[in-house]
């Protein structure tokens, strides 16, 4: 399917949310069109060495509530449906990027429902602590899944303040272990 892309530095995963501010006149116009239809859009990183400045693939977000900041710019809230692969990417008169996409599975250590370990609580408790102390972040999520392996460790992934390309190399390229050996590392040294 065709779908108007935004490219940028945003590391979101299936299931996170987030807050864009809107406020150039094409990505205006992309939520207009969105909102027309079903909310749909990509989501992905800016691609310097591309053409279009697009990668091969993107995160489909879906449009959730929006609202206006104090300047008077557009804020949208964004809920991460799925990776897609982005291809045959063309431009708009207003310069708008628009792609075919399709589905892509992945990662798929996201997609299976996992209890948490005894060991795994210092995770999900620092996520919580996050949430809680943080009101704009928990604000955007209309529904959380603390007690889900997977989702807590995507949220990490999410916001732990490391290289976009870092997060990509371990949300797509690292065995589930991994991912956790390391969050538990990071969070451990930082919570304890």
């Amino acid at each position: 399917m065709i779908r108007a892309i935004f490219p940028l530095p945003v590391f979101i995963l299936p299931g996170g949310y987030t807050r864009l501010r809107i406020f150039e006149v094409r990505y205006l116009d992309m939520v207009k069109e969105a909102l027309k239809s079903d909310g749909l859009f990509v989501l992905c990183d800016f691609d310097s060495e591309s053409f279009s400045n697009v990668p091969e693939t993107g995160c489909l977000v879906k449009i959730v509530d929006f609202d206006q900041d104090e300047k008077g710019h557009l804020l949208i809230d964004i809920h991460a449906q799925s990776i897609v692969t982005i291809n045959n990417v063309t431009f708009s008169k207003s310069k708008l990027r628009y792609g075919e996409t399709a589905l892509l599975e992945g990662p798929g250590w996201l997609s299976h429902t996992q209890p948490l370990s005894l060991s795994d609580y210092i995770l999900k408790e620092s996520l919580e602590k996050l949430f809680k102390e943080n009101h704009e972040l928990s604000s955007i999520y209309k529904s959380t899944c603390f007690d889900d392996l997977p989702w807590v460790i995507a949220r990490w992934l999410e916001l732990i303040p490391i290289s976009h390309n870092k997060k990509q190399q371990l949300a797509f390229n690292s065995g589930f272990a991994n991912i956790q050996n390391f969050l538990h590392t990071v969070i451990n040294n930082e919570f304890t």
